[in-house]
């Protein structure tokens, strides 16, 4: 068994990846507890760090299950599982020194108001303790067993393993990206990003730029990552794509951010980013939880700046090009466009692949609070 230290040195080394894991543990077990923790009439019992530590030490334990009899007097039944989970990462947050951490505190707490301000969760757990009849309720980390194959990393089941109720896409701490939009070909890649966001590039002049150094560019780098032939492809892509920014940010200004059909379209962006095709998923980002009603208050957000002439694009040229929407001086969030190279096959060579990247800035949760 790894040492306390040792535990702490690959949460270290691994900060994103490990800390995300955890959180994703300890945001299921707030879960378990919102379900199991209530009033004789099915009322919600305050949701407090005790309650949450409690689940994980029956967790620990071995205990999985929980009865619930309150609100219509029919037992449901409430499962924790968390095997998805990487072993090394149970192991550090089971250990009590890690447990007394302020960081883990505030993870706890982070969890307890995600839970809290989840209108999808709290609306399905109030269905199940009140609808007259026994239910069984899974609580599922997806960890590393299931982030590739689907946008969530919590699933809630409830009388179908095979039917999710609901899912959550759980980003924590400085993860920034919630989605994003690749393609080998670039003209699809931007023209069905930005699309997404309701925003049609095609006839514009500077996409026409991009898709003319498209062509002029090798594609296919024989020797790899190291392949000389990668830089100057690069460069190419980078200028012409942040001429084609600056041009988007002129374009779709402020009449255009006024209407508040583009800023439901704006919204609608984000959550399809992080969604996919699964339109069942809620995004939690560390304590905020963005569900659908999150993104509608958003969206009159939007439009309410827009037409104080407090909301605009900007752009950055620094590496990859970047253009970010911004709500007087808020960094709401960015669409980034990436140069990456996939290998092809079993030949060793590599082929150009483009990703733009939808970042949620650092500022939008501070305006989602406004109460706009």
């Amino acid at each position: 068994m790894l040492s306390f230290r040792n535990h702490v040195r690959l949460f270290e080394e691994n900060e994103k990846f490990n800390l995300g894991h955890a959180y994703e543990f300890v945001l299921a077990a707030a879960m378990v507890s919102k379900f199991t923790d209530r009033y004789e009439d099915g009322g919600a019992k305050e949701l407090t760090p005790q309650s949450v530590n409690s689940i994980m030490n029956e967790y620990f334990k071995g205990n999985r299950f929980w009865a619930v009899v309150e609100g219509d007097g029919i037992e449901d039944s409430v499962e924790f599982d968390g095997v998805g989970i990487p072993a090394y990462i149970l192991g550090t947050v089971k250990n009590p020194k890690f447990r007394s951490q302020d960081m883990f505190s505030k993870m706890v707490n982070d969890a307890i108001q995600a839970v809290n301000g989840n209108s999808t969760l709290n609306k399905l757990m109030n269905s199940v303790l009140k609808n007259g009849k026994e239910d069984i309720v899974l609580v599922k980390c997806g960890g590393t067993s299931g982030q590739m194959k689907t946008k969530s990393d919590i699933d809630v089941y409830v009388n179908n393993v095979e039917k999710r109720s609901a899912g959550f896409s759980v980003k924590y701490g400085s993860v920034k990206q919630i989605g994003q939009f690749a393609s080998s070909d670039v003209v699809s890649s931007l023209s069905n990003g930005f699309g997404t966001f309701g925003m049609d590039i095609r006839r514009m002049g500077s996409f026409g730029l991009v898709k003319s150094e498209a062509q002029k560019m090798s594609g296919i780098y024989p020797n790899g990552r190291t392949d000389p032939l990668i830089e100057p492809d690069k460069k190419r892509m980078f200028s012409s794509v942040s001429i084609l920014f600056n041009d988007i940010s002129k374009k779709f200004s402020t009449s255009w951010l006024s209407s508040p059909q583009n800023a439901k379209s704006l919204t609608n962006g984000l959550l399809l980013a992080a969604r996919g095709t699964e339109e069942d998923v809620d995004i939690i980002k560390s304590g905020i939880s963005f569900d659908r009603g999150t993104f509608d208050g958003i969206a009159k957000g939007l439009t309410k700046y827009a037409k104080m002439g407090k909301l605009n694009w900007m752009t950055s040229g620094g590496g990859n090009p970047t253009i970010i929407l911004n709500a007087e001086n808020m960094n709401l969030f960015s669409i980034r466009f990436r140069f990456d190279a996939d290998k092809v096959g079993s030949s060793g060579a590599y082929k150009a692949r483009f990703r733009l990247l939808v970042e949620i800035g650092k500022d939008l949760i501070k305006f989602s609070n406004l109460g706009s």
